[in-house]
């Protein structure tokens, strides 16, 4: 019972281990290129120096995490209000749909040189970068009432706000965690994709000085701290997900 339960981690864990140790084995063969760290030089660089770590990896989860905060409280309001207000509906996802056309790697650069690089830039350009998956789960999620028990609730003299608090939240759920999870990941990418517009400090901040000068091994450790951050965000979101939603979505609540 508990294998079963651990199943879902324990698998990515024993895959990472297992490729950790194949790239291992092909760097100490001589087959992987110059640019290819093996695992154990880059985990040498983190005993080594563990500051360093602390030091570029605190910043950039807390501006993700504030960045993610307000991107789900915004895009909840919104949502709200575009099926609250069906004249509101086509206004607030063509504006959701036009931010996320445009590419944070070209947006960055333009705000940090009108905002200036600290961290409410940071936060404000992965904020627009997270905002889309959780604005259409958000609208479905609302938008997927059922006929029949909002006519019960009319039946029952439900004001919008009971309405809204007792059906249309619960309904939208699993719509919602769909569009937190997808979102997770990409306001750590959006953070680090921003500290590349002049941050001190930052994941984002040592990969690039890190290209600069050609450090290989620390390259390849903000690459990886990037994954395990990415991959961290969508696990817990994941994990909440498990506790709240306890119902199978595909069923009858």
């Amino acid at each position: 019972m508990v294998i079963q339960r651990l199943a879902p981690l324990l698998l990515p864990l024993l895959s990472s281990i297992a490729l950790l140790l194949l790239i291992e084995w092909l760097k100490r063969a001589a087959v992987l290129p110059v640019f290819v760290p093996a695992p154990s030089e880059v985990i040498g660089l983190v005993a080594a120096s563990p500051s360093l770590v602390v030091r570029n990896l605190v910043p950039t989860l807390r501006n993700a995490a504030s960045a993610y905060g307000i991107a789900a409280c915004v895009t909840l309001v919104a949502a709200a209000i575009a099926v609250t207000w069906r004249v509101f509906h086509r206004p607030i996802y063509t504006t959701g749909v036009v931010i996320n056309a445009i590419p944070v790697i070209a947006s960055a650069p333009l705000l940090a040189v009108w905002l200036g690089t600290g961290s409410r830039t940071q936060v404000l350009i992965a904020v627009l970068t997270s905002q889309f998956p959780m604005l259409v789960g958000a609208m479905q999620g609302l938008s997927s009432v059922d006929a029949r028990q909002r006519e019960l609730l009319h039946t029952l003299s439900a004001s919008p706000r009971q309405v809204f608090w007792y059906l249309r939240l619960p309904t939208a759920l699993p719509y919602l965690f769909a569009g937190l999870k997808v979102a997770a990941p990409l306001a750590v990418l959006g953070t680090v994709t921003a500290e590349w517009a002049g941050a001190d400090t930052g994941i984002g901040a040592m990969m690039l000085y890190a290209l600069f000068s050609y450090d290989i091994q620390k390259v390849w450790l903000a690459v990886l701290l990037c994954c395990a951050l990415a991959a961290g965000a969508y696990a817990l979101i994941a994990a909440v997900e498990r506790i709240v939603v306890r119902w199978d979505p595909g069923t009858s609540r």
